[in-house]
């Protein structure tokens, strides 16, 4: 019989025969439940909070010829991750449905609430919908497939996922590395960019980087929301991240970044740029278009010397980002969509 409740002097020593004992004491409760839930009626009925003090009540019964004993096992009151506390260094987060499917949607990706000493979590994860209920247990990152966004990105749990399915996985991403790392948050935005552009998708996640500011409500450029100024500032951001798109009437784009972005809806994408037919410049007929980006290349230059728009740009116009000369570069790239046009580079480089 092995000596009881001395499970944080052997993970002091030993962390591999730490996890192992907690892998044996959270099997034990996986068994002890669906064993409950089989032979009564014990868990019809729980709600979450229920469940989360029912799990304790399983996990304290089961501390027997293991390394924990039951004063090992704590419930966490609040908004805390995860819901339960063992021996300091070891949690399980409790979640449940009502319906008869092992999914559901899980916890915050940035774990700003986790408690600082757990480095290992288990899912317990109730199927409270079905008959008889039915219980699940696995190390927490080995169940969560996806990411949704309500507030902000969580996860998305699924109990009978393989480990090669994992969001990690298909991120490329050991867990640990993942929620220790600085901006988690922009690490999946970045492999969802990947994923729609390998995918030749038109989207956009509506959701940015933690490090990012925007409006919190959504504003309408044709009703007067935004001052010329500000028109002008968004043309000329417009036009670096999506030169050859702008030029060829293509917006789809542009319109999805504006709005997750800035907060800005603009059902008229056309009027900003391409409308309104020929105009002279120098003597010479061009589209009107011409006349807008020699307008806003001032704007356009100012903003390439700064820093602002790099993040949008390396995600957008990734040549463009690469480039040492960035305006130059720029305005290479927008000649080339009307070679027709022979002054057009001269025109955007003596601005």
């Amino acid at each position: 019989m092995m000596e009881t409740g001395n499970i944080i002097a052997v993970y002091n020593k030993n962390k591999q025969v730490a996890l192992q004992e907690f892998d044996s004491l959270m099997k034990k409760t996986n068994s002890y439940m669906n064993e409950i839930a089989k032979s009564t009626n014990h868990y019809i009925g729980c709600d979450s909070r229920l469940l989360e003090r029912e799990t304790v009540i399983a996990m304290k019964e089961n501390c027997k010829d293991t390394l924990f004993i039951p004063e090992d096992i704590q419930l966490i009151s609040g908004q805390r991750f995860p819901d339960i506390v063992a021996a300091k260094h070891f949690g399980v987060e409790v979640k449940s449905t009502k319906e008869n499917k092992w999914i559901s949607t899980g916890s915050s990706i940035v774990e700003s609430t986790r408690m600082e000493d757990v480095n290992h979590i288990y899912m317990l994860f109730g199927k409270l919908g079905g008959d008889p209920i039915e219980f699940k247990c696995k190390p927490y990152q080995n169940c969560l497939y996806d990411i949704a966004v309500t507030h902000s990105p969580r996860y998305l749990i699924d109990m009978e996922i393989p480990l090669e399915k994992t969001i990690f996985s298909k991120i490329g991403v050991e867990y640990d590395k993942f929620r220790l790392s600085e901006d988690p948050i922009n690490t999946v935005r970045t492999y969802y960019l990947k994923k729609i552009k390998e995918e030749k998708r038109t989207a956009t996640p509506w959701w940015i980087g933690s490090d990012t500011i925007t409006s919190p409500t959504l504003r309408l450029w044709s009703r007067g929301a935004l001052s010329q100024e500000e028109q002008e500032y968004y043309k000329a951001q417009i036009l670096i991240l999506f030169p050859k798109e702008i030029c060829n009437s293509e917006y789809d784009h542009a319109t999805l970044w504006l709005c997750v972005r800035h907060s800005i809806i603009n059902t008229h994408f056309r009027d900003l740029f391409t409308a309104g037919g020929q105009k002279v410049i120098n003597g010479q007929y061009c589209p009107a278009i011409i006349k807008r980006i020699l307008k806003v290349a001032p704007i356009v230059k100012r903003i390439l010397s700064k820093s602002d728009l790099l993040i949008d740009m390396r995600n957008n116009n990734p040549d463009l980002f690469y480039a040492k000369d960035k305006y130059t570069f720029w305005v290479q790239q927008i000649s080339k969509q009307y070679p027709q046009i022979k002054q057009l580079k001269n025109w955007l480089l003596e601005v």
